[in-house]
Parts: structure tokens; C-alpha cells; sequence
């Protein structure tokens, strides 16, 4: 370092020396002015180039509905704006997604944005300055408990269709999937499996939740919440002496704790209590401590047939006795439904064509009870 000061020096000396000699103290006066000023004319471009570039990102034009703020709009947009609607999420910057100006987010930014993505308008109000006023500040978020075995679970596989999704249509994580980036107890929008990670099942909750986000009311929100599990006696879920209810509580409080309203349950069980006259006294008591631990009224209660084939069949007479011990509640046919051709061990599972109908008529069921 020394020896590098050293040739600087050295250096310098002969340079001003040689400027000296040929070109006087004028010469040398003229030079130095020279570097100063190009010194001077550097920085100040330096300075206005920042300048340009920070005032410029400031006063740059919001990208109205780009809630991930991805410069892109587009369907993941929408999922983030429906969590902020239902305070399940919030968007940081929320005038980014008030998209007609009218200080509100709701379901009528909802129908904004995606009208955008499907092309239907070329841009939003608020960029016009032509705020459209709402009248509902916060749609409805409408949950709906999903509880039994594994006809409720899931057993077919989904096909590509049957993953369609609708970001209207959201559910309570049954547990981590990686695969589908989906978390326990944290809502996602809804698509196969709804239950265990471990399959690629379609259940009756999936075509329900399709079916009910058609007619629900002023623009609202469908949340699912799955609570089945296979193989399970109806003891396992009861209040006294069950190892899950608690476990369903829990999950059903985390929905309401989400802005989330529990306007019915849908229930398919009873394969493992086949015959058990016992049985639809014992769904009567879980109905009743669900309806008043949760505060959730006489909320409706439907139930769904058993395969009319296989060793089941008989337990549907039992099926049919639950709207005469509990109230509100209604039996949804398994006529015409058939085996999935894959379960060549119980011949109890409905197929995946029969678990598509069988979540419509669970959810025209309880469009008919809601009056929807």
C-alpha cells in the first residue's frame, strides 16, 4: 500500500510538472476547472437520475386489483381479495382492490375483478373515476360441516374436471397437503381431496360446495368444513366418551372465529354401525351438542343413504328414522348409485359418477331447507 501511495504521488508530480512547464499556471488553472467541472456535471446527473428513478416509482399508477402485487391480475388476485372481504387475510395496501372507488371492499370489487380476468371489461371504474356506491359492505361467509366415514371422506379417484376451482369456494385445511400447498386449519379454496392428503379422493362435499356457491345469496362465500374420517364407529365423534368431537368444536369455532356463519351440516355414516338400533338416538345427541356448544340454532341436518347394494343396504331403514328424533333434518336417496369398481374389498364406497350426484343432492337438500 506505501509503494502504491508512493507511484501516485510520483505520478501527479511529473503530471503537474509536465502541465507546468508546457501550458504555464494559466494552462494548469484551465485544467483543474476542466476536472472540476466534469466532476460537478457527474454528480449532478447521478443526482438526477436518482431523483427521476424514486419519484417515479412513487408517483407511478397503482396496479388496481393486483392484491399479490405480482404485476400480474389474475385468478391467485382474486383468492387473496375474497380472504380480505371475509377477514380471513387482509391485502396490505387495500385501495389497490377498492376497484370502483367507493372507500369499500366487497363482493362488488369481487365481480369487478373477475369480469377483468375473464375480459368482459377492459378496466376498472375507480381508474375512470366513476366510483360505483355498494350496498353490501361484507357478503355472507356460509360454512358448512362435513361429518362421518369415508363414503364422506372420499374413496374414487378425481378426475381432471373434478378440480376445477371456484374462489368462491373455500376449505378448512383437513391437514398439511405440500402437494397442493394446502395447511391444517387454515382456509384454501377448495378442490379434491377435501379430507386426508394421502389420496387424490372425491367426496360428496367437493360437487356440494359447486352446487350451493350457485345459489348463495348476495354474493356470498361457501366454507367447507371436512370432519370425516374412515372406518369410524359414530361413538368416535360423540361428545360423551368420543376421542373427536372436541376435535370437530375446534374446527368448526376456527370458521366462525373466520367471520364465518355454520348454516348446516351434512352427514353420511353408519357403515360401521351397520344394524345398530342404538345408532340414530346416538346421531340425535352428537346433533344436539353440536347445535348448542357451537350456538348454531336449529340449524339444518342431513343425513344421505347407504349404497343400496352390499352389506349395508339394511342400515338405511335406520337412515330414514333421523328426521323423526331430530329436528331439522332431512335424508338425501341413494337410489340409482352405484359401487366404485375399484373397491373389490367392502363394496360399500359410491363411485365417483355417484358421488357427484350424491353432493348435488346433499346441496339441493340444503338449498330447499335454507329457502335459497
Amino acid at each position: 500500500m506505501h509503494i502504491m501511495n508512493t507511484l501516485i504521488n510520483l505520478f501527479y508530480a511529473i503530471f503537474y510538472n509536465i502541465i507546468l512547464y508546457y501550458l504555464g499556471k494559466e494552462g494548469l488553472f484551465v485544467i483543474r476547472f476542466c476536472f472540476k467541472s466534469f466532476f460537478l456535471v457527474l454528480i449532478f446527473l447521478l443526482i438526477t437520475v436518482f431523483s427521476l428513478s424514486f419519484f417515479s416509482s412513487v408517483t407511478a399508477a397503482p396496479l388496481y386489483g393486483d392484491a399479490n402485487y405480482d404485476g400480474a391480475i389474475n385468478s391467485l388476485d382474486a383468492t387473496l381479495m375474497i380472504k380480505h372481504i371475509l377477514d380471513i387475510s387482509k391485502v396490505g395496501d387495500e385501495s389497490i382492490i377498492d376497484l370502483n372507488g367507493d372507500g369499500f371492499v366487497n363482493s362488488n370489487d369481487y365481480t369487478l375483478l373477475n369480469r377483468y380476468i375473464l375480459e368482459i371489461i377492459s378496466e376498472f371504474p375507480v381508474e375512470n373515476s366513476n366510483p360505483q356506491p355498494t350496498s353490501t359492505p361484507k357478503p355472507e361467509f356460509h360454512v358448512f360441516l362435513l361429518l362421518g366415514q369415508s363414503n364422506m371422506a372420499g374413496y374414487p379417484q378425481a378426475l381432471p374436471q373434478d378440480k376445477v376451482k371456484d374462489e368462491r369456494v373455500l376449505v378448512l385445511g383437513f391437514d398439511d397437503n405440500p402437494a397442493i400447498g394446502r395447511r391444517k386449519d387454515e382456509w384454501d379454496v377448495a378442490c379434491p381431496p377435501l379430507h386426508d392428503n394421502w389420496s387424490n379422493a372425491l367426496g360428496p362435499g367437493d360437487y356440494f360446495g359447486k352446487t350451493m356457491i350457485e345459489h348463495v345469496p348476495d354474493g356470498g362465500t361457501i366454507g367447507l368444513v371436512p370432519c370425516a374420517i374412515s372406518g369410524e364407529r359414530i361413538e368416535t365423534f360423540m361428545k360423551s366418551g368420543g376421542s373427536k368431537y372436541n376435535w370437530i368444536v375446534q374446527r368448526a369455532r376456527i370458521a366462525q372465529q373466520s367471520g364465518g356463519v355454520i348454516k348446516g351440516i351434512i352427514f353420511h355414516q353408519g357403515e360401521s354401525n351397520n344394524g345398530d338400533p342404538s345408532w340414530p338416538n346416538k346421531v340425535k345427541t352428537l346433533v344436539e351438542d353440536l347445535r348448542t356448544d357451537l350456538n348454531l340454532g336449529e340449524v339444518p341436518f342431513i343425513a344421505g343413504e347407504l349404497l343400496y347394494s352390499g352389506g349395508c343396504a339394511g342400515h338405511n331403514t335406520l337412515v330414514n328414522q333421523l328426521p323423526s328424533v331430530i329436528s331439522n333434518c332431512y335424508v338425501v336417496s341413494a337410489n340409482g348409485l352405484v359401487v366404485d369398481p375399484s373397491d373389490t374389498a367392502w363394496k360399500l364406497h359410491f363411485s365417483r359418477d355417484s358421488q357427484v350426484i350424491l353432493g348435488k343432492r346433499y346441496a339441493e337438500k340444503m338449498i330447499e331447507a335454507l329457502g335459497w
